[in-house]
C-alpha cells in the first residue's frame, strides 16, 4: 500500500466551500501539495476539482456565477426542496475526468446509504454520480441512485473524512466549516433546521479532527451560513487570510 507525505481532507459545509478554496490556494502556495484527498459534501467538491487539475482560482472561476436563484428556478419536483441541476451542470462543464481512474491523484468521496445507513466511500467508477450524492442534502436535494442505493449527504455520517485517509499518510490536514459558536434563537423553520443540521455535522468530526495532524477552521466562518453564495468572495479572502496560518507550518 502506498504511503502519502501528505493527504487533505475536506469538510461539508455549503457554500462555505469558498473558504476552503481560499485555504487551499494560501496552503498550495506555502507547497502543501496532497498526494491524496479527501471530502464530504461541498468538500468533495473542492477534492475532486483539485484531483482533476484545478487550481483554487479555477474552482472559484467555475462557480462565480451560481446563485441561490439557480436552485430556486429550476425546481419543478415537489419531493425536495430545490433542484441539484446547476451544480451538476457546472461539473459536467468543468470535470476533465469522468471517473475516478482518470484523476491525477487519489479521491475518496465520503455519501450515507439511505437504506443501511452507513457511511460508503466511493473512490471507483463514476465520478460526478458520487459527488453529486456526497452533495445531497437530505430534503433539500433529492437522494442519488447508484446501483440500485439511494445516497445523501455524507455529512449526516462522516462529515470531516480525516478517517479515510489517515492510514495512508504520514501527515493530515483536515479543513473543516463546522465552528462552534451560540447563536442567538430565532424563531423560524430555516434557522431551527440550519441549526440542527450544524450540531449533527460538527457532531461526527470531532474523532477525526483528533486524528488530524493540522485542522484548519476559522470561527469567524460562524457568521455565515450553508447558503450564503453571497459571500463567495468575502469567505474566500477569510480562508487565504486566516489568522491561523502560522499553524501551517507543521504540513510543510
Amino acid at each position: 500500500m502506498q504511503t502519502y507525505e501528505l493527504g487533505i481532507a475536506f469538510g461539508g459545509g455549503g457554500a462555505k466551500g469558498y473558504y476552503q478554496a481560499g485555504v487551499f490556494k494560501r496552503l498550495l502556495e506555502m507547497g502543501c501539495r496532497p498526494g491524496i484527498v479527501s471530502g464530504t459534501s461541498v468538500g468533495s467538491l473542492v477534492a475532486a476539482l483539485y484531483a482533476d487539475g484545478h487550481t483554487p482560482d479555477e474552482m472559484m472561476e467555475a462557480f462565480a456565477d451560481l446563485t441561490v436563484k439557480d436552485f430556486l428556478e429550476a425546481r419543478i419536483p415537489k419531493d425536495y426542496i430545490v433542484s441539484p441541476l446547476p451544480v451538476r451542470k457546472i461539473l459536467e462543464k468543468t470535470l476533465r475526468a469522468r471517473t475516478f481512474e482518470e484523476l491525477q491523484i487519489p479521491l475518496k468521496v465520503v455519501a450515507t446509504c439511505l437504506e443501511t445507513g452507513e457511511g460508503v466511500v466511493f473512490d471507483k467508477g463514476p465520478l460526478i454520480e458520487a459527488l453529486m450524492a456526497s452533495c445531497s442534502v437530505p430534503v433539500v436535494f433529492p437522494p442519488v441512485l447508484i446501483n440500485g442505493k439511494h445516497y445523501v449527504d455524507g455529512g449526516v455520517v462522516k462529515n470531516l473524512p480525516v478517517s479515510h485517509i489517515r492510514n495512508d499518510c504520514k501527515k493530515v490536514v483536515a479543513i473543516g466549516l463546522h465552528p462552534e459558536k451560540e447563536k442567538k434563537y430565532s424563531k423560524n423553520m430555516r434557522y431551527i433546521a440550519e441549526r440542527c443540521l450544524w450540531f449533527m455535522f460538527n457532531a461526527n468530526s470531532y474523532m477525526d479532527k483528533d486524528l488530524a495532524d493540522v485542522v484548519i477552521e476559522d470561527h469567524e466562518m460562524a457568521e455565515y451560513t450553508a447558503y450564503d453564495l453571497k459571500y463567495k468572495n468575502e469567505m474566500f479572502r477569510l480562508g487565504y487570510d486566516s489568522p491561523s496560518r502560522d499553524k501551517w507550518c507543521p504540513c510543510l
